[in-house]
């Protein structure tokens, strides 16, 4: 069933004049379409409660929705591009960082807790396109304005300002890790020349990558004009995980699965009830980071046409189970490969000293340099997608009359100005894992859970179910709890 009306007043004036079906009504961003309230069409809660769809008609009876989706039915329509997307969206530096989860909780509490956290986050996304069909809208602020008030609009806002600089900024530093390195760790460029040479220097050698090729790719107006570089950058993860699920095979062959934790780590776990559950919820917010895409998923239903808006939670599923199992493939094997010597960016593990006694001296430096580039190539492809996000936030902050958006100078400014105080920070940053931690917990656990919950929570009386609305509790509840918990540890000095 389509999640949006078929009323009259969704074609356009002189229907007839050489298109079929008449040309679709298409409102400005976050526009509501018109002739919702004077057609006396009727929202149907069919699916209120699971947040999958919804369907109309009209009060006369004669809603012209299935006319309209028989018709629009004969044309093809492949939901490929908003996939990769999506998925690229998800996939980032998350995934560097799950090895590390997992071998703080086990492969097996691990990849569970991966799938609890997928399953959440498919309900939270599912929260937010009822509540956009509601609104008629595909901007997130604009629905939560609508739906939540101005304030929570403002939470939202600064949320993903955040959330989006903080991956910025994390994205930064893994390509300033793969090119060259840091104090324990070797990079590709360090492989083979002098710690002094200019390429060897950090702010020149991630420069580059930033201001010459990111920075063109972040301009870019639409994301639908990034899917080439989104499947280029899933394709080069997948390749990534094939050649880590190999050196762990090869790992396995030679020691077994000695030292390998599939239950919580006694690394970790040695002290009482509440430091053990603190460590669990300490790592949680590493999974919100890699699994929080809210921020893009109604510029991916934008990029639709308006007819095939139904076809969105067909692709939330498909994004977020493809991206969850390619999750538990790297974190376990990655694990498994290094056992207890994991990092939190998992590619600094990817060197000599670790892969020689597997594959020998000369193909331990090929593999280094070819994982280390292929991951440094994903993030250069996901990172324009997050800046997309940011860029449309800091647009309705700053240029609130949408024509000053649409100026190439405004876009090239924001962009210039975003890339350049994540370089500079980046820069500064000493190691990933912190920053995942702080921006999972605090930005992505607002914008991921305790937003859409609230969305969902304030649907009005007669859509609401006990079970639906227990769903929502819980989940803005671990939003809540996993937030006050890292502050917590991060004000005590406790975050590990």
């Amino acid at each position: 069933m389509s999640d949006f009306p078929a009323g009259s007043e969704r074609k356009r004036r002189g229907e007839g004049h050489g298109h079929g079906r008449g040309e679709e009504y298409a409102p400005l961003r976050g526009e509501p379409l018109p002739g919702d309230h004077e057609e006396g069409q009727h929202l149907l809660g069919e699916g209120a409660a699971t947040g999958t769809h919804y369907s109309y008609e009209e009060e006369d009876g004669h809603g012209r929705e299935s006319e309209y989706l028989d018709a629009s039915s004969k044309e093809a329509f492949g939901v490929k591009p908003q996939v990769i997307n999506l998925g690229n969206t998800i996939v980032g530096a998350g995934l560097m960082a799950l090895p590390k989860v997992v071998q703080t909780l086990g492969i097996v509490t691990g990849v569970i807790s991966l799938f609890v956290v997928l399953m959440c986050t498919i309900k939270t996304l599912n929260y937010m396109l009822v509540e956009s069909t509601r609104c008629r809208s595909t901007d997130f602020a604009a629905v939560v304005r609508q739906r939540l008030g101005t304030k929570a609009a403002h939470v939202l806002d600064f949320s993903i300002v955040v959330n989006n600089v903080g991956l910025l900024i994390i994205y930064l530093r893994i390509i300033g890790d793969v090119l060259v390195g840091n104090a324990e760790y070797k990079g590709i460029i360090t492989d083979f020349m002098s710690d002094k040479s200019l390429l060897a220097q950090p702010y020149f050698s991630v420069g580059i990558i930033t201001f010459g090729v990111l920075l063109p790719l972040c301009s870019l107006e639409k994301m639908d004009a990034l899917a080439a570089a989104s499947a280029s950058g899933l394709a080069l993860a997948l390749l990534f995980s094939l050649i880590t699920i190999i050196l762990s095979l090869v790992e396995i062959s030679h020691d077994g699965l000695k030292d390998v934790s599939f239950g919580p780590n006694p690394l970790y776990f040695h002290g009482g009830f509440v430091q053990d559950l603190l460590v669990i919820v300490g790592v949680f917010p590493v999974i919100f980071t890699s699994l929080v895409c809210h921020y893009n998923l109604l510029h991916v239903k934008e990029d639709l046409p308006r007819r095939f808006y139904h076809k969105m939670p067909e692709i939330v599923k498909v994004s977020g189970c493809s991206c969850v199992g390619l999750y538990c493939v790297v974190a376990s094997f990655g694990y498994i490969l290094f056992k207890d010597d994991v990092q939190g960016d998992v590619l600094l593990n990817f060197g000599c000293d670790a892969l020689e006694r597997l594959v020998g001296s000369k193909m331990c430096i090929v593999i280094a340099v070819a994982v280390r580039s292929m991951y440094a190539l994903v993030l250069s492809m996901t990172f324009p997608l997050i800046h997309f996000a940011l860029r449309q936030t800091e647009s309705t902050i700053l240029l609130p009359r949408p024509e000053e958006r649409n100026k190439p100078v405004n876009r090239w400014g924001l962009t210039l100005l975003n890339l350049v105080v994540s370089f500079v920070v980046a820069m500064e940053v000493p190691n990933i894992w912190t920053p995942l931690q702080i921006t999972g917990a605090v930005a992505a656990g607002i914008i991921g859970f305790i937003i859409p919950s609230l969305l969902h929570l304030n649907v009005p009386e007669q859509e609401k179910s006990t079970w639906g609305t227990v769903q929502a509790y819980l989940l803005l509840s671990l939003g809540v709890l996993v937030g006050v918990v890292t502050i917590y540890q991060l004000c005590t000095g406790n975050l590990s």
